[in-house]
Protein backbone atom coordinates (compact mmCIF):
# COMPACT_ATOMS: atom_id res chain seq x y z
CA UNK A 1 0.00 0.00 0.00
CA UNK A 2 2.83 2.37 0.89
CA UNK A 3 4.51 1.61 -2.43
CA UNK A 4 1.29 2.36 -4.31
CA UNK A 5 0.90 5.69 -2.50
CA UNK A 6 4.49 6.59 -3.31
CA UNK A 7 3.90 5.84 -6.99
CA UNK A 8 0.74 7.94 -7.04
CA UNK A 9 2.55 10.81 -5.34
CA UNK A 10 5.35 10.65 -7.90
CA UNK A 11 2.86 10.75 -10.75
CA UNK A 12 1.12 13.75 -9.26
CA UNK A 13 4.42 15.56 -9.01
CA UNK A 14 5.45 14.69 -12.55
CA UNK A 15 5.09 17.63 -14.96
CA UNK A 16 2.03 17.37 -17.18
CA UNK A 17 4.22 17.67 -20.26
CA UNK A 18 6.21 14.58 -19.22
CA UNK A 19 3.03 12.57 -18.75
CA UNK A 20 1.75 13.53 -22.19
CA UNK A 21 5.07 12.80 -23.84
CA UNK A 22 5.11 9.35 -22.23
CA UNK A 23 1.89 8.46 -24.06
CA UNK A 24 3.78 8.23 -27.36
CA UNK A 25 7.21 6.77 -28.11
CA UNK A 26 10.03 9.27 -28.42
CA UNK A 27 10.51 9.96 -32.12
CA UNK A 28 13.61 10.61 -34.11
CA UNK A 29 13.24 14.20 -35.35
CA UNK A 30 14.24 15.80 -38.65
CA UNK A 31 13.68 19.53 -38.98
CA UNK A 32 14.13 20.84 -42.53
CA UNK A 33 14.21 24.60 -42.95
CA UNK A 34 14.33 25.81 -46.56
CA UNK A 35 15.81 29.19 -47.46
CA UNK A 36 13.58 31.92 -48.95
CA UNK A 37 10.74 29.57 -49.89
CA UNK A 38 7.34 31.17 -49.52
CA UNK A 39 3.74 30.16 -49.04
CA UNK A 40 3.30 29.81 -52.80
CA UNK A 41 6.35 27.63 -53.44
CA UNK A 42 4.74 24.40 -52.21
CA UNK A 43 1.89 23.15 -54.38
CA UNK A 44 0.06 21.72 -51.37
CA UNK A 45 -0.38 25.36 -50.31
CA UNK A 46 -0.82 27.12 -53.63
CA UNK A 47 -2.20 24.98 -56.43
CA UNK A 48 -1.26 27.61 -59.02
CA UNK A 49 2.41 27.30 -58.10
CA UNK A 50 4.54 26.07 -60.96
CA UNK A 51 7.37 24.43 -59.04
CA UNK A 52 6.72 20.69 -58.62
CA UNK A 53 6.88 19.58 -54.98
CA UNK A 54 5.69 15.93 -55.08
CA UNK A 55 7.64 14.76 -52.03
CA UNK A 56 6.54 17.59 -49.75
CA UNK A 57 2.97 17.35 -51.05
CA UNK A 58 2.96 13.64 -50.17
CA UNK A 59 4.13 14.41 -46.63
CA UNK A 60 1.27 16.91 -46.34
CA UNK A 61 -1.28 14.35 -47.58
CA UNK A 62 0.01 11.73 -45.16
CA UNK A 63 0.55 14.17 -42.32
CA UNK A 64 -0.55 17.59 -41.10
CA UNK A 65 -0.41 20.96 -42.85
CA UNK A 66 -0.61 24.30 -41.04
CA UNK A 67 -2.08 27.27 -42.93
CA UNK A 68 -1.34 30.03 -40.39
CA UNK A 69 2.34 29.40 -39.61
CA UNK A 70 4.81 32.27 -39.32
CA UNK A 71 8.45 32.98 -38.69
CA UNK A 72 9.05 35.40 -35.84
CA UNK A 73 11.09 37.51 -38.25
CA UNK A 74 10.67 38.10 -41.97
CA UNK A 75 14.36 37.49 -42.50
CA UNK A 76 16.95 34.75 -42.24
CA UNK A 77 19.40 35.36 -39.39
CA UNK A 78 16.93 36.41 -36.66
CA UNK A 79 14.61 33.53 -37.58
CA UNK A 80 17.48 31.05 -37.26
CA UNK A 81 18.08 32.22 -33.70
CA UNK A 82 14.39 31.81 -32.81
CA UNK A 83 14.12 28.23 -34.11
CA UNK A 84 17.28 27.30 -32.22
CA UNK A 85 16.08 28.67 -28.87
CA UNK A 86 12.30 29.14 -28.82
CA UNK A 87 12.95 32.81 -28.00
CA UNK A 88 11.89 35.99 -29.77
CA UNK A 89 14.63 37.67 -31.78
CA UNK A 90 15.52 40.53 -29.44
CA UNK A 91 16.41 38.12 -26.64
CA UNK A 92 19.60 37.32 -28.55
CA UNK A 93 22.74 39.44 -28.83
CA UNK A 94 21.35 41.54 -31.69
CA UNK A 95 17.61 41.97 -32.45
CA UNK A 96 18.35 41.78 -36.18
CA UNK A 97 20.43 38.62 -35.84
CA UNK A 98 24.14 37.88 -36.19
CA UNK A 99 25.06 37.67 -39.86
CA UNK A 100 28.83 37.59 -40.12
CA UNK A 101 31.30 34.84 -39.35
CA UNK A 102 34.05 35.09 -36.72
CA UNK A 103 31.81 37.25 -34.56
CA UNK A 104 30.46 36.84 -31.02
CA UNK A 105 27.68 34.26 -30.95
CA UNK A 106 24.04 35.32 -31.18
CA UNK A 107 23.19 33.22 -28.12
CA UNK A 108 23.37 35.05 -24.81
CA UNK A 109 25.11 33.51 -21.78
CA UNK A 110 22.94 30.79 -20.26
CA UNK A 111 20.67 30.39 -23.29
CA UNK A 112 20.29 26.75 -24.31
CA UNK A 113 19.67 25.68 -27.88
CA UNK A 114 17.42 22.88 -29.06
CA UNK A 115 20.68 20.92 -29.27
CA UNK A 116 21.38 21.32 -25.55
CA UNK A 117 17.80 20.56 -24.57
CA UNK A 118 17.58 17.38 -26.64
CA UNK A 119 21.04 16.23 -25.59
CA UNK A 120 19.81 16.46 -22.00
CA UNK A 121 16.85 14.27 -23.02
CA UNK A 122 19.22 11.59 -24.33
CA UNK A 123 19.25 12.44 -28.05
CA UNK A 124 22.10 12.51 -30.52
CA UNK A 125 21.89 16.03 -31.91
CA UNK A 126 23.13 17.34 -35.24
CA UNK A 127 23.30 20.63 -37.12
CA UNK A 128 23.61 20.94 -40.90
CA UNK A 129 23.78 23.75 -43.45
CA UNK A 130 23.52 27.51 -43.07
CA UNK A 131 23.86 29.03 -39.60
CA UNK A 132 24.10 32.82 -39.09
CA UNK A 133 24.80 32.25 -35.40
CA UNK A 134 28.22 33.91 -35.33
CA UNK A 135 31.03 31.85 -33.80
CA UNK A 136 34.73 32.60 -33.42
CA UNK A 137 38.10 31.22 -34.53
CA UNK A 138 41.56 31.31 -33.00
CA UNK A 139 43.83 33.99 -34.50
CA UNK A 140 46.96 33.31 -36.50
CA UNK A 141 50.17 35.35 -36.32
CA UNK A 142 48.72 37.93 -38.71
CA UNK A 143 45.69 38.43 -36.48
CA UNK A 144 43.30 36.69 -38.89
CA UNK A 145 41.12 33.62 -38.39
CA UNK A 146 43.26 30.49 -38.14
CA UNK A 147 41.48 27.86 -40.22
CA UNK A 148 43.99 25.19 -39.25
CA UNK A 149 42.62 25.11 -35.71
CA UNK A 150 39.16 24.24 -34.37
CA UNK A 151 36.71 27.06 -33.70
CA UNK A 152 36.85 28.56 -30.23
CA UNK A 153 33.05 28.87 -30.19
CA UNK A 154 30.91 26.88 -32.62
CA UNK A 155 28.33 24.08 -32.94
CA UNK A 156 29.96 21.89 -30.28
CA UNK A 157 29.44 24.66 -27.73
CA UNK A 158 25.88 25.07 -28.97
CA UNK A 159 24.84 21.55 -27.99
CA UNK A 160 25.28 19.55 -31.19
CA UNK A 161 26.86 16.11 -31.11
CA UNK A 162 27.71 16.36 -34.80
CA UNK A 163 27.74 19.31 -37.17
CA UNK A 164 28.42 19.97 -40.84
CA UNK A 165 27.73 23.61 -41.44
CA UNK A 166 28.25 26.76 -43.48
CA UNK A 167 28.69 29.68 -41.10
CA UNK A 168 27.07 32.15 -43.51
CA UNK A 169 25.43 29.83 -46.01
CA UNK A 170 26.67 29.24 -49.55
CA UNK A 171 26.18 32.96 -50.29
CA UNK A 172 28.86 34.28 -47.96
CA UNK A 173 32.37 33.44 -46.71
CA UNK A 174 33.99 31.34 -45.51
CA UNK A 175 33.41 29.10 -48.53
CA UNK A 176 34.06 25.77 -46.86
CA UNK A 177 32.19 23.33 -44.67
CA UNK A 178 32.93 23.29 -40.96
CA UNK A 179 32.67 19.78 -39.54
CA UNK A 180 32.58 19.50 -35.76
CA UNK A 181 34.18 22.95 -35.40
CA UNK A 182 36.96 22.21 -37.94
CA UNK A 183 37.35 22.99 -41.63
CA UNK A 184 36.41 19.95 -43.71
CA UNK A 185 39.63 19.80 -45.70
CA UNK A 186 43.06 21.29 -45.32
CA UNK A 187 42.62 24.50 -43.38
CA UNK A 188 46.07 25.63 -44.50
CA UNK A 189 44.72 25.83 -48.06
CA UNK A 190 41.98 28.32 -47.23
CA UNK A 191 42.69 31.37 -49.35
CA UNK A 192 41.01 34.60 -50.46
CA UNK A 193 38.53 33.77 -53.24
CA UNK A 194 37.45 36.42 -55.71
CA UNK A 195 33.80 37.07 -56.49
CA UNK A 196 32.69 35.37 -59.69
CA UNK A 197 32.38 31.89 -61.21
CA UNK A 198 34.31 29.05 -59.57
CA UNK A 199 34.37 25.34 -60.40
CA UNK A 200 30.98 25.56 -62.10
CA UNK A 201 29.41 27.33 -59.14
CA UNK A 202 29.72 30.92 -57.94
CA UNK A 203 31.34 33.11 -55.30
CA UNK A 204 28.92 36.01 -54.68
CA UNK A 205 31.14 37.99 -52.29
CA UNK A 206 34.92 37.83 -52.08
CA UNK A 207 36.26 36.13 -48.98
CA UNK A 208 38.20 33.17 -47.61
CA UNK A 209 37.45 29.67 -48.79
CA UNK A 210 38.88 26.46 -50.23
CA UNK A 211 39.92 26.58 -53.91
CA UNK A 212 37.82 23.51 -54.78
CA UNK A 213 34.59 25.10 -53.51
CA UNK A 214 31.57 24.40 -55.75
CA UNK A 215 28.30 26.00 -54.66
CA UNK A 216 26.32 23.57 -56.84
CA UNK A 217 27.22 20.63 -54.62
CA UNK A 218 26.05 21.99 -51.27
CA UNK A 219 22.65 20.27 -51.28
CA UNK A 220 23.97 16.81 -52.07
CA UNK A 221 26.79 17.09 -49.56
CA UNK A 222 24.35 17.99 -46.80
CA UNK A 223 22.04 15.06 -47.60
CA UNK A 224 24.97 12.63 -47.64
CA UNK A 225 26.16 13.88 -44.27
CA UNK A 226 22.66 13.69 -42.74
CA UNK A 227 22.30 10.08 -43.84
CA UNK A 228 25.76 9.22 -42.51
CA UNK A 229 24.82 10.77 -39.16
CA UNK A 230 21.62 8.72 -39.00
CA UNK A 231 23.65 5.57 -39.63
CA UNK A 232 26.40 6.39 -37.13
CA UNK A 233 24.62 5.18 -34.00
CA UNK A 234 21.56 2.97 -33.61
CA UNK A 235 21.32 3.10 -29.81
CA UNK A 236 19.92 6.60 -29.30
CA UNK A 237 17.15 8.63 -30.95
CA UNK A 238 18.49 11.38 -33.20
CA UNK A 239 17.77 15.00 -33.95
CA UNK A 240 18.63 16.55 -37.34
CA UNK A 241 18.47 20.34 -37.74
CA UNK A 242 18.96 20.91 -41.47
CA UNK A 243 19.01 24.28 -43.22
CA UNK A 244 19.05 23.86 -46.99
CA UNK A 245 20.88 25.95 -49.58
CA UNK A 246 17.71 26.10 -51.69
CA UNK A 247 16.59 28.60 -52.61
CA UNK A 248 18.98 31.41 -51.75
CA UNK A 249 21.41 33.15 -54.06
CA UNK A 250 23.68 32.27 -55.73
CA UNK A 251 21.18 30.34 -57.81
CA UNK A 252 23.47 27.50 -58.90
CA UNK A 253 21.33 24.35 -59.01
CA UNK A 254 23.15 21.03 -59.41
CA UNK A 255 22.66 18.95 -62.54
CA UNK A 256 21.55 16.09 -60.28
CA UNK A 257 21.25 15.40 -56.56
CA UNK A 258 22.01 11.77 -55.70
CA UNK A 259 20.96 10.84 -59.21
CA UNK A 260 17.79 12.96 -59.29
CA UNK A 261 17.79 15.66 -62.02
CA UNK A 262 17.48 19.22 -60.67
CA UNK A 263 18.85 21.77 -63.12
CA UNK A 264 16.31 22.66 -65.79
CA UNK A 265 13.49 20.59 -64.28
CA UNK A 266 11.19 23.56 -63.61
CA UNK A 267 11.79 25.00 -67.09
CA UNK A 268 11.75 28.48 -65.58
CA UNK A 269 14.84 29.84 -63.86
CA UNK A 270 17.84 28.72 -61.78
CA UNK A 271 15.97 30.05 -58.75
CA UNK A 272 12.92 27.85 -59.33
CA UNK A 273 15.24 24.91 -59.94
CA UNK A 274 16.69 25.54 -56.48
CA UNK A 275 13.16 25.75 -55.09
CA UNK A 276 12.69 22.28 -56.55
CA UNK A 277 15.99 21.11 -55.07
CA UNK A 278 14.41 21.44 -51.61
CA UNK A 279 11.75 18.92 -52.59
CA UNK A 280 14.43 16.57 -53.87
CA UNK A 281 16.32 16.90 -50.57
CA UNK A 282 13.18 15.99 -48.63
CA UNK A 283 12.50 13.08 -50.97
CA UNK A 284 16.00 11.68 -50.49
CA UNK A 285 15.68 11.88 -46.72
CA UNK A 286 12.32 10.09 -46.76
CA UNK A 287 13.79 7.45 -49.07
CA UNK A 288 16.70 6.90 -46.67
CA UNK A 289 14.36 6.61 -43.66
CA UNK A 290 12.11 4.18 -45.50
CA UNK A 291 15.03 1.91 -46.45
CA UNK A 292 16.11 1.81 -42.80
CA UNK A 293 12.59 1.16 -41.46
CA UNK A 294 12.75 4.48 -39.63
CA UNK A 295 9.92 6.42 -41.28
CA UNK A 296 7.34 5.38 -38.67
CA UNK A 297 9.81 6.28 -35.92
CA UNK A 298 10.62 9.76 -37.21
CA UNK A 299 8.85 13.11 -36.99
CA UNK A 300 9.63 15.27 -40.03
CA UNK A 301 8.93 19.00 -40.10
CA UNK A 302 9.39 20.98 -43.34
CA UNK A 303 9.17 24.78 -43.34
CA UNK A 304 11.10 27.92 -44.38
CA UNK A 305 13.18 30.65 -42.74
CA UNK A 306 11.01 33.53 -44.04
CA UNK A 307 8.59 34.42 -46.81
CA UNK A 308 9.29 33.96 -50.48
CA UNK A 309 10.76 36.06 -53.27
CA UNK A 310 8.33 36.37 -56.20
CA UNK A 311 11.13 36.95 -58.73
CA UNK A 312 9.48 34.71 -61.34
CA UNK A 313 5.96 36.10 -61.00
CA UNK A 314 6.07 38.44 -63.99
CA UNK A 315 8.17 36.31 -66.33
CA UNK A 316 6.88 32.82 -65.64
CA UNK A 317 3.70 33.30 -63.60
CA UNK A 318 5.09 31.53 -60.53
CA UNK A 319 4.11 33.48 -57.39
CA UNK A 320 6.33 32.48 -54.47
CA UNK A 321 4.10 34.32 -51.97
CA UNK A 322 0.87 32.79 -53.27
CA UNK A 323 -1.00 36.05 -53.73
CA UNK A 324 -0.07 37.50 -50.36
CA UNK A 325 1.05 41.08 -49.90
CA UNK A 326 4.76 41.76 -49.56
CA UNK A 327 7.69 39.34 -49.68
CA UNK A 328 10.80 38.34 -47.77
CA UNK A 329 11.91 40.99 -45.24
CA UNK A 330 8.60 42.91 -45.11
CA UNK A 331 6.07 42.90 -42.28
CA UNK A 332 3.21 41.98 -44.61
CA UNK A 333 2.06 38.35 -44.79
CA UNK A 334 4.25 37.51 -47.77
CA UNK A 335 7.28 38.27 -45.60
CA UNK A 336 6.68 35.78 -42.80
CA UNK A 337 3.76 33.42 -43.52
CA UNK A 338 5.44 30.13 -44.39
CA UNK A 339 4.53 26.55 -45.23
CA UNK A 340 4.71 24.18 -42.26
CA UNK A 341 4.23 20.45 -42.85
CA UNK A 342 4.48 17.75 -40.17
CA UNK A 343 4.70 14.00 -40.77
CA UNK A 344 5.04 11.11 -38.33
CA UNK A 345 3.40 8.03 -39.72
CA UNK A 346 0.97 6.44 -37.30
CA UNK A 347 1.11 9.35 -34.86
CA UNK A 348 0.37 12.59 -36.72
CA UNK A 349 -3.12 12.18 -38.22
CA UNK A 350 -3.00 11.84 -42.00
CA UNK A 351 -4.50 14.51 -44.25
CA UNK A 352 -5.21 16.97 -41.44
CA UNK A 353 -5.17 20.73 -41.99
CA UNK A 354 -4.77 23.08 -39.03
CA UNK A 355 -5.75 26.73 -39.34
CA UNK A 356 -4.62 27.93 -35.92
CA UNK A 357 -1.83 30.42 -35.37
CA UNK A 358 1.64 28.93 -34.84
CA UNK A 359 5.20 30.19 -34.97
CA UNK A 360 8.20 28.28 -36.25
CA UNK A 361 9.93 29.05 -32.93
CA UNK A 362 7.38 26.63 -31.42
CA UNK A 363 9.42 23.70 -32.73
CA UNK A 364 11.76 23.88 -29.74
CA UNK A 365 9.25 23.21 -26.93
CA UNK A 366 7.42 20.80 -29.26
CA UNK A 367 10.52 18.67 -29.74
CA UNK A 368 11.43 18.87 -26.06
CA UNK A 369 7.98 17.66 -25.03
CA UNK A 370 7.97 14.79 -27.51
CA UNK A 371 11.46 13.83 -26.34
CA UNK A 372 10.37 13.80 -22.71
CA UNK A 373 12.76 16.63 -21.90
CA UNK A 374 12.69 19.30 -19.23
CA UNK A 375 10.92 22.65 -19.31
CA UNK A 376 12.90 25.30 -17.48
CA UNK A 377 11.66 28.76 -16.56
CA UNK A 378 14.62 30.53 -18.17
CA UNK A 379 14.56 28.63 -21.49
CA UNK A 380 12.21 28.60 -24.53
CA UNK A 381 10.84 31.95 -23.40
CA UNK A 382 8.37 32.57 -26.23
CA UNK A 383 7.54 29.19 -27.77
CA UNK A 384 4.63 26.87 -27.10
CA UNK A 385 4.51 23.13 -27.65
CA UNK A 386 2.55 21.93 -30.68
CA UNK A 387 2.79 18.32 -29.50
CA UNK A 388 -0.91 17.94 -28.59
CA UNK A 389 -1.89 19.40 -31.96
CA UNK A 390 0.50 17.17 -33.89
CA UNK A 391 -0.74 14.08 -32.05
CA UNK A 392 -4.35 14.92 -32.88
CA UNK A 393 -5.33 15.64 -29.28
CA UNK A 394 -6.04 19.35 -29.66
CA UNK A 395 -7.95 20.95 -32.50
CA UNK A 396 -8.41 24.49 -33.77
CA UNK A 397 -11.23 24.98 -31.26
CA UNK A 398 -8.56 25.19 -28.58
CA UNK A 399 -5.56 26.99 -30.12
CA UNK A 400 -2.18 26.58 -28.43
CA UNK A 401 -1.13 30.15 -29.19
CA UNK A 402 -3.20 33.30 -28.65
CA UNK A 403 -0.63 35.86 -29.80
CA UNK A 404 2.55 36.02 -31.87
CA UNK A 405 4.97 38.90 -32.34
CA UNK A 406 6.71 39.29 -35.72
CA UNK A 407 9.39 41.69 -36.95
CA UNK A 408 10.48 42.86 -40.38
CA UNK A 409 13.99 43.26 -41.72
CA UNK A 410 16.00 46.18 -40.35
CA UNK A 411 15.25 49.25 -42.43
CA UNK A 412 11.81 48.10 -43.53
CA UNK A 413 9.36 49.78 -41.23
CA UNK A 414 5.58 49.86 -41.55
CA UNK A 415 5.75 52.51 -44.26
CA UNK A 416 7.31 49.98 -46.61
CA UNK A 417 4.78 50.56 -49.37
CA UNK A 418 4.21 54.27 -48.90
CA UNK A 419 1.57 54.38 -46.15
CA UNK A 420 0.82 57.77 -44.67
CA UNK A 421 0.14 58.54 -41.02
CA UNK A 422 -3.58 57.88 -41.48
CA UNK A 423 -2.78 54.39 -42.68
CA UNK A 424 -3.70 55.12 -46.29
CA UNK A 425 -1.65 54.08 -49.29
CA UNK A 426 0.06 57.06 -50.92
CA UNK A 427 -0.21 55.42 -54.32
CA UNK A 428 -3.89 54.66 -53.68
CA UNK A 429 -4.58 58.26 -52.69
CA UNK A 430 -2.87 59.54 -55.82
CA UNK A 431 -4.85 57.14 -57.99
CA UNK A 432 -8.15 58.08 -56.31
CA UNK A 433 -7.38 61.74 -56.99
CA UNK A 434 -6.74 61.08 -60.65
CA UNK A 435 -3.03 61.63 -60.17
CA UNK A 436 -0.06 59.54 -61.10
CA UNK A 437 2.90 59.20 -58.76
CA UNK A 438 6.10 60.40 -60.36
CA UNK A 439 9.20 58.24 -60.37
CA UNK A 440 10.71 60.60 -57.83
CA UNK A 441 7.66 60.32 -55.58
CA UNK A 442 7.76 56.54 -55.82
CA UNK A 443 11.44 56.58 -54.96
CA UNK A 444 10.74 58.85 -52.02
CA UNK A 445 7.97 56.55 -50.81
CA UNK A 446 10.28 53.56 -51.22
CA UNK A 447 12.98 55.30 -49.23
CA UNK A 448 10.48 56.02 -46.50
CA UNK A 449 9.43 52.42 -46.77
CA UNK A 450 12.98 51.28 -46.18
CA UNK A 451 13.11 53.72 -43.27
CA UNK A 452 16.62 54.91 -43.78
CA UNK A 453 15.95 57.67 -41.27
CA UNK A 454 14.25 55.43 -38.72
CA UNK A 455 15.23 55.95 -35.11
CA UNK A 456 15.15 53.42 -32.35
CA UNK A 457 11.77 53.65 -30.65
CA UNK A 458 12.04 54.41 -26.96
CA UNK A 459 10.44 51.10 -26.04
CA UNK A 460 11.10 49.13 -29.19
CA UNK A 461 14.69 47.94 -28.95
CA UNK A 462 14.71 47.24 -32.70
CA UNK A 463 16.24 49.90 -34.90
CA UNK A 464 14.31 50.59 -38.10
CA UNK A 465 12.13 47.48 -37.98
CA UNK A 466 8.40 47.13 -38.20
CA UNK A 467 6.71 44.91 -35.65
CA UNK A 468 3.34 43.21 -35.89
CA UNK A 469 1.24 41.54 -33.23
CA UNK A 470 -1.12 38.74 -34.12
CA UNK A 471 -4.03 38.10 -31.77
CA UNK A 472 -6.40 35.54 -33.22
CA UNK A 473 -7.14 36.66 -36.80
CA UNK A 474 -6.21 40.27 -36.04
CA UNK A 475 -2.88 41.80 -37.00
CA UNK A 476 -1.71 45.13 -35.61
CA UNK A 477 1.33 46.67 -37.34
CA UNK A 478 3.62 49.12 -35.56
CA UNK A 479 5.66 51.97 -36.99
CA UNK A 480 8.78 51.70 -34.88
CA UNK A 481 10.07 55.13 -35.88
CA UNK A 482 7.11 56.69 -34.09
CA UNK A 483 6.56 53.77 -31.69
CA UNK A 484 2.86 53.57 -32.52
CA UNK A 485 0.31 51.32 -34.28
CA UNK A 486 -0.15 52.23 -37.93
CA UNK A 487 -2.26 49.46 -39.45
CA UNK A 488 -4.87 46.90 -38.39
CA UNK A 489 -6.13 44.01 -40.48
CA UNK A 490 -8.65 41.24 -39.94
CA UNK A 491 -6.95 38.38 -41.75
CA UNK A 492 -10.03 36.19 -41.46
CA UNK A 493 -11.63 38.12 -44.32
CA UNK A 494 -8.66 40.15 -45.60
CA UNK A 495 -5.68 37.84 -46.00
CA UNK A 496 -4.05 40.13 -48.56
CA UNK A 497 -4.15 43.08 -46.13
CA UNK A 498 -6.05 45.55 -48.29
CA UNK A 499 -8.42 47.03 -45.69
CA UNK A 500 -6.57 49.00 -43.07
CA UNK A 501 -8.91 49.46 -40.10
CA UNK A 502 -6.59 51.62 -38.00
CA UNK A 503 -8.90 54.64 -38.27
CA UNK A 504 -12.09 52.64 -37.67
CA UNK A 505 -13.67 53.98 -34.47
CA UNK A 506 -15.21 50.57 -33.82
CA UNK A 507 -11.70 49.09 -33.48
CA UNK A 508 -10.37 51.69 -31.05
CA UNK A 509 -10.68 49.43 -28.00
CA UNK A 510 -9.16 46.45 -29.83
CA UNK A 511 -6.20 48.55 -30.94
CA UNK A 512 -5.59 49.78 -27.39
CA UNK A 513 -5.83 46.23 -26.03
CA UNK A 514 -3.43 44.81 -28.63
CA UNK A 515 -1.05 47.73 -28.14
CA UNK A 516 -0.85 46.89 -24.44
CA UNK A 517 -0.27 43.19 -25.15
CA UNK A 518 2.52 44.13 -27.53
CA UNK A 519 4.25 46.33 -24.95
CA UNK A 520 3.80 43.72 -22.24
CA UNK A 521 5.49 41.11 -24.44
CA UNK A 522 8.32 43.48 -25.34
CA UNK A 523 9.05 44.20 -21.68
CA UNK A 524 8.59 40.61 -20.48
CA UNK A 525 11.20 38.12 -19.37
CA UNK A 526 9.11 35.43 -20.99
CA UNK A 527 5.83 35.64 -22.93
CA UNK A 528 4.49 32.07 -22.70
CA UNK A 529 3.86 29.66 -19.81
CA UNK A 530 6.51 27.14 -18.83
CA UNK A 531 5.36 23.98 -20.57
CA UNK A 532 2.08 23.44 -22.36
CA UNK A 533 -0.95 25.05 -20.62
Amino acid sequence: MKNMLAILAALLLMPLTMLRAAEAPRPNIIYVMADDLGWGDFQCYFAKGKVPTPNIDKLAREGMRFTDAHTAAALCAPTRYTVATGNYTWRGRLPGGTWGWNQPQQFMPGQKTVGHLLQEAGYRTSLFGKLHYGGTFEKNDAGHADFTKPMKVGPREWGFTYSYVLLGGHQAPPYCFIENNRVDGDGAKVTELKAGPLNGGAIPVAGPGLPDWDSRQVGQKLVEKVIAFIDSDKDKPFYVHLSTDGAHTPYTPPDTLLGEPVKGVTKMSPKTDMDYEVDVVVGKLVEALTKRNLLEKTLIIVTSDNGGIPADRETFGHDAVGGLRGSKSYIWEGGHRVPFVAHWKGHVPAGEVRNQLVGTLDIVPTFVELAGGKFEADQMLDGVSLAPVLLGKRGDDKPVRETLLIQSSPGRDAFSEGIDKEGKSMAGKAKAGGQKMTAEARKKAKNKAQNQIARKGEQSGSDGMAHALRAGPWKLVFDIEHNAPVALYNLADDLTEQKNLIADEAQKERIARMDKIYRDIRSSKRSTPVGQP
